[in-house]
């Protein structure tokens, strides 16, 4: 068979270095290709999902194992901006707005395995991230211009590419307060209102998110957080505003999650507000983190995974299959670029695959919740394969993790070692064409 001239010069390199390898490497190499796992995405859409996705930072893009585990595994059908659209990244001086960092990740989107992935852009207003000349006092006039200004000329730039913007975020804090932002200050509640009724004429594609946290269970939080948001809502609502989708982030504990029940009551509580909902931030975290880990670590994350997860789908089924919770982004796949331990150091190790980009039993049972859900399975049967390991067999994780470090590095004895250099060709020239303005900030 004759290859098409415009293949070869792509995949030369990658069959020079197969081919130079021993063929026990050789063997190896091909039974821990990420092409051979695309699966994520592809069974969420399956189980009646609109994505599986993650979200990603700018030095991350310049990191080449890990853009092969974003673009050459075919496992996220979605991306995520974390910092690069937020206000103090884009307009840190008053009307002069830098594009670079936010246009690598959206570049990104357009490149790797199964074509161009959805866009969930993120943030328009946040009380955090703000530059220096936002954080004073205005009046309510000229906070309108302000945000007038940042949220058109942000959808104006992304327009036609965002499938939604989160364009509030985390308004509310956990004793269900307003928070004290120069927004709230300025505008009182009418700043949410404003801000998603001038996103909506800058951008009437876009789905409009109003994006939280601790909104899963009123366990999560002190205060009446989810009733206040619930009432803010209607109230935006009934002035007049667009307000398509509410945002769960999800930011979890292992061992304290809620139940899937309790998520799918109030899911469906927000979509007698709103048309659709989505898990966007999704990591569960161990706290306090104890090492080495164990596998009983690594199980209940996994079960907590699946609560979360399981919510997503079984909400739609409530709604005759129809697709009410759209879609799960994670909060970045891997625990080696994870948010919490430089925020949280006694926390950590919270995302679906460690520091290695070994998958952990999270993975398996997502995956195989999605498998179910797409063949009609309950609950049950979604169990938790990959998960209990008391019949002393070796689940598919084990297998993947004994691929990559050896059989001696199984789940539960907590031996780190490098992880094996992922071998697969990567895309990385959208990113490494806008190197020049847009170098990684650590």
């Amino acid at each position: 068979m004759k290859l098409p001239s415009t293949i070869l010069p792509v995949i030369q390199p990658f069959l020079s270095l197969l081919l130079s390898l021993p063929f026990p490497l050789l063997l190896l190499t091909f039974v821990s290709l990420p092409l051979a796992s695309a699966q994520l995405d592809k069974y969420a859409k399956l189980a009646g999902l609109s994505y599986f996705g993650t979200a990603v930072d700018n030095p991350r893009l310049y990191n080449e194992q890990y853009m092969s585990m974003l673009q050459g595994s075919g496992e996220f059908g979605s991306l995520t901006p974390i910092n690069a659209q937020k206000w103090k990244n884009i307009e840190e001086v008053q009307g002069v707005f830098t594009w670079a960092e936010a246009d690598a990740v959206a570049n990104t989107a357009k490149a790797g395995v199964g074509g161009e992935k959805t866009l969930r852009c993120h943030t328009m207003i946040w009380y955090k991230g703000l530059p220096s000349w936002v954080e004073t006092t205005y009046s309510r006039a000229d906070m309108e211009k302000i945000l007038t200004a940042h949220i058109q000329n942000l959808a104006w730039h992304f327009k036609g590419r965002c499938y939604a913007w989160d364009v509030v975020n985390e308004a509310i804090d956990d004793n269900g307060v307003f928070r004290q932002s120069p927004m709230y200050k300025a505008m009182g509640i009418d700043f949410i209102t404003f801000s998603f009724n001038t996103a909506a004429k800058a951008d009437p594609s876009a789905k409009l998110y109003y994006n939280d946290y601790a909104l899963e269970s009123p366990s999560l939080s002190p205060g009446p957080k989810i009733s206040i948001t619930l009432a803010m809502l209607r109230t935006v609502k009934a002035q007049g505003a667009t307000v398509h989708g509410v945002g769960f982030q999800s930011h979890l504990k292992v061992g304290l999650v809620p139940s899937r029940a309790e998520i799918v009551s109030t899911m469906q509580q927000f979509l007698e507000v709103v048309d659709e909902v989505a898990i966007t931030e999704l990591d569960i975290r161990h706290s306090p983190l104890k090492l080495p880990s164990t596998r009983a670590m690594w199980d209940a994350q996994a079960r907590d995974y699946g609560e979360v997860v399981g919510a997503c789908l079984e909400v739609n089924k409530g709604y005759g299959g129809g697709r009410k919770c759209v879609g799960v982004t994670v909060w970045d796949f891997t625990d080696k670029y994870s948010w919490v331990p430089s925020e949280i150091p006694t926390e950590g190790e919270a995302c679906m695959w460690d520091n290695n980009y070994v998958k952990k039993p999270a993975y398996w049972t997502v995956l195989n919740l999605f498998k179910a859900y797409a063949a009609g399975g309950s609950r049950r049967r979604a169990g938790m394969d990959g998960v209990d390991g008391g019949n002393g067999t070796v689940s598919e994780s084990d297998s993947e993790a004994a691929a990559h470090r050896g059989t001696e590095a199984l789940p539960g004895i907590g031996k780190e070692e490098e992880g094996a250099k992922t071998v697969v060709a990567t895309t990385l020239a959208t990113v490494r064409r806008v190197r020049p303005t847009a170098r990684p900030r650590e």
